[in-house]
């Protein structure tokens, strides 16, 4: 069996929003994972914003239909996308912003690549040598992550950072309605997630990686205002 790892660096806000009806006061919220809590975008977001990349860059139907299926199911098999990271402001230091994760959401990113890729990523932690506080709490260490320095706070600490919430405007006929509110992913954050291939199917895996390295691909709601742009990078690899 054949697999990647697709990774996501937002460019963009983005908004794969959960679909509930609820009366908090944010309006929409953004989809999360029902274990971690972390946000994610389910499969099937993934995969349909992924086959509308591929209809509008042209690609040939029949291509399109075996990998993410016509009349049938498709050949390829798209995994969640986890959060990996998200970008907090910085209350002390040099920067405007840290990345900041858990160990947990860390040690999820290296169980998929030993799991679906038979090989070990370069996590090794490292020391902060300078003052660092992301909303308040002190960073001491980071690993590198898809080539950014991603700060490991406590899940506890990390709970506390409260995803931006954005004002938006209903309008009625071209004048204002009334405002609402929804919750974003700042760009910035990384996620990533996995497709698999059959073994005899690993060529349709490598037509598919082909397509989206280094592209731009949209994810989620609100396409016609610009959320969801995502920068594409692949890690390759196979089961054993």
């Amino acid at each position: 069996m054949g697999a990647v790892i697709v990774n996501l660096e937002c460019i963009t806000n983005m908004h794969a929003g959960n679909g509930d009806v609820n009366f908090n006061i944010i309006d929409n919220e953004v989809e999360r994972d029902v274990v971690t809590g972390y946000p994610t975008i389910n499969a099937s977001g993934v995969k349909g914003a992924l086959r509308e990349y591929f209809v509008k860059k042209g690609v040939d139907k029949t291509s399109i239909d075996e990998i993410f299926g016509g009349e049938g199911a498709g050949k390829l098999k798209f995994l969640n996308a986890d959060m990996l990271a998200v970008p907090a402001r910085a209350s002390a230091g040099t920067a405007a912003y840290y990345l900041v994760s858990t160990e947990e959401a860390v040690e999820r990113y290296k169980e998929l690549c030993q799991l679906f890729l038979n090989q070990e990523p370069a996590l090794s932690e490292t020391k902060v040598t300078e003052v660092r506080q992301a909303e308040g709490y002190q960073l001491t260490n980071y690993v590198m992550l898809l080539g950014k320095e991603v700060h490991i706070m406590e899940k506890g600490e990390f709970d506390k950072i409260s995803l931006p919430v954005l004002a938006r405007n209903k309008l009625n006929n071209g004048k204002s309605d009334n405002l609402w509110y929804e919750e974003v992913v700042p760009h910035k954050s990384l996620f990533a997630f996995v497709v698999l291939a059959e073994e005899g199917d690993k060529e349709l895996l490598e037509l598919f990686t082909s397509h989206v390295k280094g592209q731009v691909v949209q994810f989620g709601g609100n396409a016609s205002i610009g959320y969801g742009l995502c920068k594409v990078s692949v890690t390759e690899g196979r089961l054993a």
